[in-house]
């Protein structure tokens, strides 16, 4: 059987290298996913603004002074372009900004009286810019008034799990790492078997005495090594575009990572079979995989909407599917963060999962030892 593997694993490679369209489909995919979500997230992190500063005094210094200082795990909140109104409505007309945030000439009486207000001025499709514009405002205005009368304000105290929050971008990279290693290894697989029904070789290696294994396991191994090419890639994109720590990939992330590239590679398997077809195969990949990072990736996300209906139903899903526990697990180990909850199911029950493709695979494979056209 080693003989055998050996023999598919190097005529696969060859293939692949002769015409590479598919080994291509799973790198550009992931990646151009990838730069999608880290133009997203610059977007929403830092958001170039133009402030029409029409008061002066020690009161609007101390809140400039705030705004320019407001930052998160992700960055600075704002890429201030100017302060000079004039110019500061001229880039907002030009779209040069998001918007324009007016510090009216009263600021400093009212900020005196404890009523203090701004204007902000946006041109957006959606809600989401509008929000985060107003929320900054009226936190920084909070933050001036409790340093100038602590006494009259409502103090919330937090006692947080972890010294610092988890910055949006390396919560969403392990998402995204899971995104490509999962398309990668489905697209890999699913298409290394579907190609030997498309070549006409099927019947040959099915009905040999080796059996399926051979088949089965040299295109596990092809696609390792085509899936690694593209994780290489990946997470070089994500160095660069979203600075995620890709260097803290450790051993407590070599497991999650490789129960994905199998899951994937066994969700290949099944769609190989059951197909027979490449073409088809590629997208219906993608519809899976980006299933998986909506539902599976953003858990923690949907827990706060969880309350009913169609909702409600996803998160249980999400909660109970052994992929979210695992991409938690990547999210803590890059962290170096005790996790909240016991991870340890998660690699039981999705290795099972990844069993149970496999023999569905193995028994549709069977069950369809029938060969149109020769095959």
């Amino acid at each position: 059987m080693f003989k055998a593997t050996r023999a598919l694993v190097a005529k696969d490679l060859l293939v692949s290298r002769r015409n590479p369209v598919f080994f291509l489909l799973g790198v550009v995919v992931p990646l151009m996913f990838v730069l999608l979500y880290a133009f997203i997230v610059g977007a929403a992190t830092t958001a170039p603004i133009g402030f029409a500063v029409e008061s002066q005094g020690p009161q609007t210094q101390k809140f400039m002074q705030t705004i320019r200082s407001m930052q998160s795990e992700d960055g600075d909140a704002w890429e201030i372009r100017t302060t000079d109104p004039d110019e500061a409505r001229k880039l907002y007309e030009s779209g040069e900004t998001v918007g324009v945030i007016t510090i009216p000439a009263s600021f400093e009486s009212d900020m005196e009286k404890g009523r203090a207000k701004t204007e902000v001025l946006t041109r957006n499709i959606n809600s989401d810019i509008t929000k985060n514009l107003n929320l900054r405002m009226q936190d920084a205005i909070g933050m001036v008034q409790q340093a100038e009368d602590s006494d009259h304000l409502v103090a919330v105290k937090e006692q947080n799990r972890w010294s610092t929050d988890m910055s949006f971008t390396r919560y969403m990279g392990a998402s995204l790492l899971m995104f490509a290693i999962l398309y990668a290894s489905m697209v890999n697989t699913g298409t290394l078997i579907a190609r030997e029904w498309e070549e006409r070789t099927a019947k040959t290696l099915v009905l040999s005495p080796k059996g399926w294994w051979p088949l089965v396991i040299g295109k596990w191994l092809t696609a390792f090594i085509q899936t690694a090419i593209t994780m290489v890639l990946v997470g070089g994109v994500l160095w660069l575009a979203l600075d995620y720590p890709v260097h803290r990939l450790g051993p407590g992330s070599w497991g999650p990572l490789l129960l994905f590239f199998l899951y994937g590679s066994a969700l290949g398997v099944l769609l190989g079979v059951a197909l027979r077809r490449s073409l088809p195969l590629v997208p219906i990949a993608a519809v899976v995989t980006l299933v998986h990072f909506l539902v599976f990736g953003f858990e923690s996300y949907m827990r706060g909407y969880a309350h009913e209906g169609l909702v409600e139903f996803l998160w249980w899903c999400a909660r109970f599917w052994p992929v979210s526990s695992a991409i938690d697990q990547i999210r803590y180990a890059v962290e170096g963060l005790e996790p909240y909850y016991s991870q340890s199911h998660y690699l039981l029950w999705l290795s099972a999962v990844i069993v149970a493709l496999v023999g569905a695979a193995i028994a549709v494979l069977r069950k369809r030892i029938r060969f149109t056209q020769g095959q």
